[in-house]
C-alpha cells in the first residue's frame, strides 16, 4: 500500500493503527525522519528573520502564558506602530530562564511543514495541524494535562521526558489540566528522530532531558457538524468511514488469506473422492444468489 508519509513517521503503520485502536502510546524509531520535518536551523533563522510575531509566536511559564510584551518587541512599518515582533534575545533569555517556546500553527507558514501535514491529512482522512515546542533540560512547559487530539510528537532536538497516562474509558472528560492522574502507562526519554503517539484524552507531561528539547506536535482531529469530535480509535472500528474504505493492509490480507484456506480445508474434508469425482464429471452446483445490496446515499 501507497503512503504519503505515515509510513515514513512511524516505520509500521500497522502497529501505529493497533495503538490507535488500543488506546495505547507507543515510541517509534523510524529509520529518518520525512524530508518534510523541519530542521532546527530553519525555525532559528525564521525567528531571527524580522518577521515572526504574534500569534504564531509564544511562550508559556510555569502552565501560564507569558505576556508578549516579554518576548516581542514594536517596529514602525509604513508609519504605523505595530506590536507583536518577536524578540530573539529576549526569547532566549525566558528559554534559559525556564519558559517554553511555542510556535502554533507551524504548518501555515513553513513550506516543509505545510506539507507534511497535508500528507498526514490524506493518508489518516483527519485535519491535522502542527505545533512547535522548544524547552531547556529540567524545564516543563505544561503540568499535567489533556488534549482534544490524537497526537503523534515528532522530536526534532535534544531529549524529553514524557510521562503518559490512560485516557478515561468512559469518555467523560475534558482537555485542560488533570491535577491526580493515576499510576503512568508509559514513561520514557525519546531524542531526536523517535516519534511518540499520545491517545486523545490520554492525560500526559513531558520536561526537557538534555540540551534545548525541540519537537513538533502534530495534532490530528476532526469535528463535523452533527457528531463530536473522535478518536484515530472511533475512526479505525466504525464501518463505512475514512479509513474503513482503506485496502487492507498487508496484516489484514493475510488474515484474510489465512481464514479463506482454513475454510476450503474444512470443506474438503467433508467431502469423499467419488463425491469429489462426480461434481468434476457434472454439472456444478448452483451458486447461491447473493442478497441485493443496500448501497448508502450519495447524499
Amino acid at each position: 500500500m501507497s503512503w504519503g508519509v505515515l509510513d515514513r513517521l512511524v516505520g509500521e503503520p500497522e502497529l501505529f493503527f493497533d495503538r490507535c485502536r488500543r488506546g495505547r502510546p507507543h515510541v517509534f524509531t523510524p529509520p529518518s525522519l520525512p524530508q518534510e520535518a523541519p530542521r532546527t536551523r530553519e525555525l532559528t533563522q525564521a525567528l531571527s528573520g524580522g518577521l515572526m510575531r504574534t500569534p504564531y509566536v509564544e511562550m508559556v511559564r510555569e502552565g501560564e502564558v507569558v505576556p508578549a510584551s516579554e518576548f516581542s518587541t514594536a517596529r514602525v512599518v509604513a508609519g504605523r506602530a505595530e506590536e507583536g515582533f518577536a524578540d530573539p534575545e529576549r526569547i532566549m533569555r525566558l528559554l534559559a530562564e525556564g519558559a517554553t517556546l511555542l510556535l502554533p500553527q507551524l504548518d501555515q507558514w513553513n513550506a516543509s511543514v505545510g506539507a507534511l501535514t497535508a500528507l498526514l491529512s490524506q493518508d489518516l482522512g483527519r485535519t491535522t495541524e502542527a505545533f512547535c515546542f522548544a524547552t531547556m533540560a529540567g524545564r516543563r512547559g505544561l503540568d499535567v494535562h489533556r488534549d482534544d487530539a490524537d497526537v503523534l510528537v515528532v522530536q526534532l532536538a535534544g531529549r524529553k521526558e514524557w510521562t503518559v497516562y490512560d485516557a478515561p474509558a468512559d469518555g467523560h472528560w475534558h482537555p485542560g489540566p488533570v491535577p491526580h492522574p493515576d499510576e503512568p502507562t508509559l514513561r520514557t526519554v525519546i531524542g531526536a528522530g523517535d516519534v511518540l503517539y499520545v491517545p486523545r484524552g490520554a492525560p500526559h507531561t513531558a520536561t526537557g532531558n538534555e540540551g534545548l528539547s525541540v519537537h513538533l506536535a502534530l495534532t490530528i482531529r476532526e469535528a463535523t457538524t452533527n457528531r463530536l469530535r473522535q478518536t484515530l480509535a472511533d475512526l479505525l472500528t466504525e464501518p463505512g468511514e475514512g479509513l474503513a474504505l482503506r485496502p487492507l493492509t498487508e496484516l489484514q490480507l493475510m488474515d484474510s488469506v489465512s481464514e479463506l484456506m482454513e475454510t476450503a480445508r474444512k470443506r474438503l474434508d467433508a467431502v469423499t473422492p467419488e463425491e469429489l469425482l462426480a461434481r468434476a464429471r457434472g454439472p456444478l452446483p448452483s451458486a447461491p444468489r447473493a442478497a441485493p445490496v443496500d448501497w448508502p446515499s450519495a447524499n
